[in-house]
């Protein structure tokens, strides 16, 4: 992404640290004050595009904050449709185990008012989710 596009995202995002966390080679797993890492900060306030940005540049999903709460919770927590489906589509590709019964109904609870696409989008990518760890499972028995 050009200098000038990034600081854009920047800008646009409301993103209240250092710039420079956000750059191109900058480490998106170090922990900040208070144990979170920056893409817990972008999924608990729904910035899609940072999130993207970060996913892009090895940020990892799976990092729970010191408080234990995940991406996907914190993502779920903004109500953005779209970061929840960046982490989860980041979690199903390295075939994380699937969310539990609980964070499953707040996901189909947060957005079951949401387009009929989107409905059947999250739904879809559940059940993937969920068959890839199967047939992940069954290969190593």
């Amino acid at each position: 992404m050009p200098d000038w596009k990034l600081q854009q995202m920047i800008k646009a995002s409301g993103w209240p640290l250092a710039p420079e966390l956000l750059a191109p080679g900058a480490d998106f797993n170090a922990r900040l004050d208070g144990g979170l890492v920056p893409l817990h900060w972008a999924c608990a306030g729904g910035k899609a595009g940072v999130v993207r940005h970060m996913i892009g540049h090895g940020a990892n999903v799976l990092v729970a904050a010191d408080d234990g709460q995940t991406p996907l919770a914190m993502a779920l927590a903004s109500g953005s449709f779209q970061t929840v489906m960046l982490v989860m589509d980041r979690l199903k590709a390295l075939r994380a185990p699937p969310p539990d019964a609980a964070i499953r109904q707040q996901l189909a609870s947060a957005f079951d008012q949401s387009h009929t696409d989107a409905k059947n989008r999250l739904l879809q990518t559940l059940r993937d989710w969920v068959r890839i760890c199967k047939k992940q499972n069954t290969r190593a028995t």
